[in-house]
């Protein structure tokens, strides 16, 4: 019969706290510390990795378990993200959120019904979609809006004040004259 300890510390060999030290991006794998042990380089646990994938790879400093199949930790898999007194949790119920190094925040707040996505300065955004893309619902824009190709409008375009289907010009005159400004 064996030891009531010796299956203890096989089990507590199985899955290991620590943190990850060095990140391999190209190779996808990390190095781990826990207690006085630092893996070689071993995988960390993605979201998705089939037909549907999903990058978001271990940081330096991330705090995660090991898991070690029959205890061999060269054999680890990093499960990632515990939070941590120096990374702590967002800490809201209805808020999710996704935050990245440079400070751009993802978010949706299901109690207020709101998405957010705030990106640092100079960051930019870009949508390709060759089929169309469609909004639904009034659009504030603080900006200039550039447009290459052709815009057409169902409703009325006002411009300060002045309606594009309505608006006269004053002062014509026949020939080569130029009008006044609309009114």
């Amino acid at each position: 019969m064996s030891d009531p300890a010796d299956s203890q510390r096989l089990i507590g060999d199985l899955i290991r706290l620590g943190t990850v030290v060095s990140v391999d991006l190209a190779a996808g794998t990390c190095r781990f510390r826990t207690g006085d042990i630092v893996t070689g380089d071993v995988p960390w646990l993605a979201g998705r990795s089939g037909a549907t994938r999903t990058w978001s790879p271990v940081s330096v400093g991330e705090q995660g378990m090991l898991i070690c199949p029959e205890g061999d930790t060269a054999a680890g898999i990093v499960l990632p993200g515990l939070f941590s007194n120096a990374r702590p949790a967002p800490a809201s119920e209805d808020i999710e959120l996704v935050e990245h190094a440079d400070g751009a925040r993802i978010s949706y707040d299901a109690a207020a019904h709101a998405l957010s996505a705030i990106l640092p300065d100079g960051a930019t955004v870009t949508i390709e979609a060759n089929g169309g893309l469609s909004i639904k619902g009034d659009v504030a824009l603080d900006g200039r809006l550039s447009v290459t190709g052709t815009i057409v409008a169902d409703g009325e375009i006002t411009a300060k004040g002045v309606k594009l289907s309505k608006h006269q010009h004053l002062l014509v005159k026949a020939g080569t004259d130029k009008s006044g400004d609309p009114e």
